[in-house]
């Protein structure tokens, strides 16, 4: 369940989904698990923290006749370094560090995509009350049970004024 991985509560703040369907100092951030940073998470250590979030956002898609989401390190990498840059600046937002989206993103880091969506968040403590504002959330949810989506990648970033930042892309691979 788990591809390319393997290979090398506070109360809902705030939330914001995108989908969209194409081809292809003192701000001090920690990135939790930190996917591109092993030496602080071993990869094992972050599959089985990101695993244990996608088995039950894949619940929940199996409750509602789809597919699962399978984890992809480069997806993984795009979320957490989008995370990162929303710790930075202290906001969440969809467009990146060179006004970016996500699919710009994606395709920055390898992932070669066919469609995508992507959620971030703000405020949420864990995995289970971001997916908990996620669910509870109409555009959100959407993304989250779109059949098209077949792969995953989640990041987490902490501000240094003690945010959690949060993205999750969700893609169609090539």
């Amino acid at each position: 369940m788990i591809r390319r991985l393997l290979a090398s509560t506070a109360a809902l703040l705030l939330v914001s989904a995108t989908v969209v369907g194409a081809s292809n100092g003192a701000n001090a951030v920690v990135a939790v698990p930190p996917v591109d940073a092993p030496a602080q998470v071993g990869n094992q250590q972050a599959v089985r923290l990101w695993s244990t979030c996608v088995d039950r956002l894949n619940g929940v898609r199996a409750g509602a006749g789809r597919g699962p989401l399978v984890i992809d390190l480069l997806m993984a990498t795009a979320a957490n370094a989008h995370s990162r840059y929303q710790a930075q600046q202290q906001k969440m937002s969809h467009v990146g560090s060179n006004g970016s989206n996500a699919g710009l993103r994606l395709t920055a880091a390898g992932y070669q995509w066919s469609a995508w969506g992507e959620n971030v968040a703000a405020g949420q403590a864990d995995c289970d009350t971001v997916l908990d504002a996620w669910l509870g959330s109409a555009p959100h949810r959407a993304n989250i049970l779109n059949a098209t989506f077949d792969t995953v990648g989640i990041g987490m970033a902490l501000g240094a004024n003690g945010v959690p930042y949060w993205t999750m892309d969700l893609a169609t691979g090539l």
